[in-house]
């Protein structure tokens, strides 16, 4: 059985990524889940001159926090075995990285949407998913 990792973001739509960990595993294709959250460094931005490291760090785990909340709730409820990884880092750099870690088979990511409405996310979530593919040793599965 596998053991999958599936990055959870700000975007509500990770959650379908989420969605799909509990059907495998509930068809017993899966046998555990690792969340993922990977927050952009915020020492690296003009923040760091107003605000101690230490406060820096609180806030991107209050945003970890925010973003895993409701992707626990859904494999709680679906009583899958599940683990959560937070990271601070390059998105797709840090997937990659952990997915090696944790020895994880599989990661399931949503695909980007195809919505000229979101252009500017679409562009960005495609390059993260593509430097994924391109640096991962584990295989990547896009969800729609």
């Amino acid at each position: 059985m596998l053991k999958l990792l599936v990055p959870v973001g700000h975007s509500p739509r990770s959650l379908q990524a989420v969605r799909h960990a509990t059907f495998l595993y509930r068809e017993r294709c899966a046998s555990e889940v690792v969340l993922i959250n990977v927050q952009a460094p915020l020492e690296s931005t003009r923040l760091e001159a107003w605000h101690p490291l230490s406060r820096l760090r609180a806030i991107e785990e209050k945003f970890a926090a925010g973003d895993l909340g409701m992707a626990e709730r859904i494999l709680k409820e679906a009583g899958v075995q599940y683990t959560v990884v937070v990271k601070v880092g390059p998105v797709a750099d840090t997937i990659a990285a952990v997915a090696t870690e944790t020895g994880c088979d599989e990661i399931v990511v949503v695909a980007p949407r195809h919505d000229p409405l979101h252009t500017l996310m679409a562009v960005f979530r495609r390059s993260v998913m593509a430097r994924l593919v391109r640096i991962s040793n584990v295989p990547v599965t896009a969800v729609q």
